[in-house]
């Protein structure tokens, strides 16, 4: 469970002593109408609880303020600006401004590793995390993995309620708000079996991430549903799929000539999408009529690769309205699990997928 901040009302209780007189005892000047024995018991249960008297309690005695942090990986993919906007667009209209800033992996670079997504690994972010103490903030979301242990126990000092975005940890430590892989995987390829595809191979990461395993599952159910045997000879993992330099993936070329009969494919994201259309343009093989195919995120590469890709949309407008919920439901206090909310993505059909012939 994430452990709620402590309030005013919370020291209250334990010392026995009105809300206002907690709030004199702990104001930074000496209320006279609080002792000095009551005010040094006060600040004592108060250090004692965990409580953060912030520079957010001061900035909101003073104001109409109230702020929220937005901590995003540097760089590597597009698609947290929608999220974000969703984020924003759901503070603003509760009168919340969003601090937004950036964290930075500098032990991962782009051709470093195979089983660890960049923005995923060991950073910086705790420690931003433990210099909001000097910011008018009362609460972070913080989107993607991120060191997650070091990330919690940071806001726990600070008693700073966390919640996250597509947290792609197997092993989670916070609550999160995902897109849910596994079923939209199910619905790209059962896309592909209702247009009469048979021989579908998917195209995936060596990625060690939540999603990637929950989507080669939801291939696998949409094919056991459609009574299709599973071929593990037709699942094709490649390496440095987040590397859009790449014009072709060697992995997925090698198949494509043992494996000259297949006639659709799903991947496991868009961005894989666009080598494999590009090996299969190189190939000879036709798309949509041949061979169709389809992605996974609704992301840039979607809409700018020729034919136009079929994909499963990840909501990521929502995905940011419904963080910042339930962020702001734990600032006033509530508990939320720590587990993954699951949201349903949709399928959009475009130009790489047509009926078998």
């Amino acid at each position: 469970m994430v452990t709620r901040r402590v309030t005013l009302a919370d020291v209250s209780k334990e010392a026995g002593v009105g809300i206002a007189t907690v709030s004199r005892a702990l104001a930074p000047q000496d209320h006279p109408d609080v002792s000095a024995e009551t005010r040094s018991r006060i600040r004592a249960v108060a250090d004692r609880l965990g409580y953060r008297p912030s520079v957010t309690a001061r900035a909101l005695r003073t104001s109409d303020y109230h702020a929220v942090s937005i901590l995003l990986p540097e760089g590597i993919w597009g698609w947290w600006d929608p999220a974000v906007r969703g984020a924003t667009a759901a503070a603003d209209r509760l009168g919340y401004r969003v601090l937004v800033q950036q964290f930075a992996n500098p032990e991962h670079t782009a051709d470093e590793g195979l089983r660890t997504l960049p923005y995923a690994g060991p950073s910086n972010a705790a420690a931003i995390v433990a210099s909001l103490v000097e910011v008018p903030t009362e609460g972070l979301l913080i989107f993607g993995s991120a060191d997650d242990t070091g990330v919690a126990e940071a806001a726990r000092r600070l008693r700073l309620p966390i919640m996250t975005v597509d947290d792609v940890a197997q092993d989670l430590v916070l609550p999160t708000i995902v897109t849910d892989s596994r079923v939209g995987a199910r619905q790209g390829v059962e896309h592909l079996i209702g247009l009469g595809r048979r021989k579908i191979a998917y195209v995936g990461s060596q990625y060690d991430a939540f999603y990637v395993k929950e989507r080669l599952l939801g291939y696998r159910d949409a094919l056991a549903g459609a009574g299709i045997p599973f071929r593990e000879e037709l699942v094709i993992p490649c390496a440095y799929t987040i590397d859009e330099s790449r014009r072709t993936y060697p992995e997925f070329d090698r198949f494509l000539e043992s494996e000259p009969d297949i006639d659709a494919i799903f991947c496991e994201a868009d961005e894989i999408a666009a080598p494999v259309l590009r090996s299969l343009r190189a190939a000879g093989r036709s798309v949509p009529d041949e061979i169709s195919v389809v992605g996974f995120d609704d992301d840039r590469p979607a809409v700018i690769v020729d034919p136009p890709l079929t994909t499963v949309r990840q909501p990521y407008e929502e995905l940011g309205r419904r963080a910042l919920d339930a962020l702001l439901r734990l600032i006033a206090g509530d508990t939320i699990p720590i587990g993954r909310e699951l949201v349903p993505p949709s399928i959009v059909v475009r130009d790489s997928t047509a009926p078998a012939g």
